[in-house]
């Protein structure tokens, strides 16, 4: 999977990832499966540099971690209550609270996933935005999905977390019964995917401009 081997290169930041998959894959991040002039091949392929989100987290129980994502990051309940969240944005302001199933935080290049199928926005590839979208708001008239600026600092506290608890996770991790969090994109780390040219203009398609 791309996005996994994405995630291993964020111990080797110098290393890009030349994804493959055959023709019946759908991988969208994917070259085609081709071992004939695999390395003229690599050395022609262009560089995509994506953006990654970073979570550090606190568990109910006081113990700290911290999480990376690529595309998404998802807080959502993890029992049949609703789960309670007190959102604060660059630690100005009223904070929001969300009642509902949670939120996903996505890049641009998550924004065409899961985020998409919430109703959440499209993000155009290469901006340095992020999509805040909310999942199954009891409310929804009080919470729209909204655009922000990548630079944006989210600060989460869990309401009665040990009544209503909340997990986050990523495409590689999940942290159950988290008290807190605060999300933004990470100012030291960046992928790198080598796309060729059919690849490059599938990824770029959908969203609106040429990368």
């Amino acid at each position: 999977m791309a996005l996994e081997a994405l995630h291993e290169t964020l111990a080797m930041p110098a290393q890009p990832v030349f994804a493959m998959r055959t023709d019946s894959s759908t991988g969208v991040l994917c070259n085609s499966l081709r071992v004939h002039g695999l390395i003229e091949r690599l050395h022609g392929a262009a560089r995509v540099e994506l953006p990654v989100l970073q979570a550090e987290v606190e568990q109910a129980g006081g113990r700290r971690r911290a999480l990376f994502a690529i595309n998404e990051i998802v807080l959502e309940r993890q029992v049949f209550q609703q789960a309670r969240l007190k959102v604060t944005v660059n630690g100005e302001g009223d904070p929001l609270i969300i009642n509902g199933d949670g939120f996903v935080l996505s890049t641009p290049l998550g924004s065409s996933g899961y985020n998409r199928s919430l109703g959440g926005p499209f993000l155009p590839l290469g901006f340095s935005l992020v999509a805040l979208t909310g999942i199954a708001n009891r409310r929804p008239s009080d919470w729209s999905p909204v655009v922000l600026s990548d630079r944006v600092i989210l600060d989460v506290e869990v309401i009665a977390a040990a009544y209503r608890p909340v997990r986050i996770q990523t495409v590689s991790e999940t942290i159950p019964n988290i008290g807190r969090a605060r999300l933004f994109r990470s100012p030291d780390r960046t992928v790198t995917l080598l796309v060729e040219r059919e690849a490059q203009s599938r990824l770029c398609t959908p969203f609106g401009r040429q990368c």
